[in-house]
């Protein structure tokens, strides 16, 4: 079963940068922190100027940020809007130390409540998800397929001539280049080469791009394709065309 979206945490995780980023808020000709708004101010205020406090910035300098998730959206982020300049949204300045999976305190921890009723024991099993064989690949749109390309292209230069020595080098050198571990795949030897892929369903415009990464004598081969969401489908298990 995939896991969800991961793009959920980082949108939180920026949401939470940028409202850091707007509570520091401005003094005003007085020196004095500006007065608390009214409800009725905030009801007026339908559609405010943006805070000019927010500070966005480009998603590239976000490739350094220590949170891997956040280095592999901003990745993502830089490929898709250098294909369709605007596509994606910048993010706000996010704080280094951001942690939004951060552990409930004592006094937010939830009250316990009535123990639940006992379930019939005769229920009978739900039809399994499982998909029933192979699937196939299913087309890529134009913004998938540039992005596609400057990722394939990014991991040859990356190897620069250097063949991974075998799959666990393979995955520690894709890992380097900021793709999530959880997101790399062993398939099987071609050739006597290791071979990966690298599931970006979940941060592709059309939710369907995968990548190949195959080792050779001079490098890797590095290509793409789009593999199916419904059915919990394994990028391992979708079935390319010739």
């Amino acid at each position: 079963m995939r896991t969800p979206n991961r793009l959920a945490k980082i949108v939180l995780t920026a949401a939470l940068g940028s409202m850091a980023l707007t509570a520091c808020g401005t003094e005003d000709a007085t020196g004095k922190p500006p007065a608390k708004a009214s409800a009725v101010d905030v009801g007026a205020s339908a559609n405010p100027a943006p805070n000019p406090t927010t500070r966005m910035i480009p998603s590239d300098a976000l490739e350094t940020h220590p949170d891997p998730e956040i280095r592999a959206l901003a990745l993502v982020t830089r490929i898709t809007n250098e294909c369709a300049p605007g596509t994606m949204p910048e993010l706000p300045a996010l704080p280094a130390d951001d942690d939004i999976s951060r552990t409930v305190g004592p006094e937010e921890q939830p009250t316990t409540g009535p123990e639940p009723l006992p379930l019939p024991t005769d229920i009978p099993e739900p039809p399994s998800s499982e998909p029933t064989g192979p699937a196939e690949e299913v087309p890529l749109g134009p913004v998938d397929k540039c992005g596609a390309d400057a990722h394939a292209e990014r991991i040859r230069k990356a190897f620069d001539g250097e063949s991974p020595a075998d799959y666990a080098d393979l995955r520690k050198k894709l890992t380097a280049l900021d793709y999530l571990p959880d997101s790399i795949h062993r398939m099987p030897d071609h050739g006597g080469e290791p071979r990966a892929r690298i599931d970006l369903r979940d941060m592709s415009m059309s939710d369907n791009l995968v990548l190949e990464v195959t080792g050779t004598a001079r490098g890797v081969t590095a290509a793409y394709f789009g593999a199916p969401v419904a059915g919990d489908v394994k990028v391992t298990e979708v079935r390319r065309k010739p």
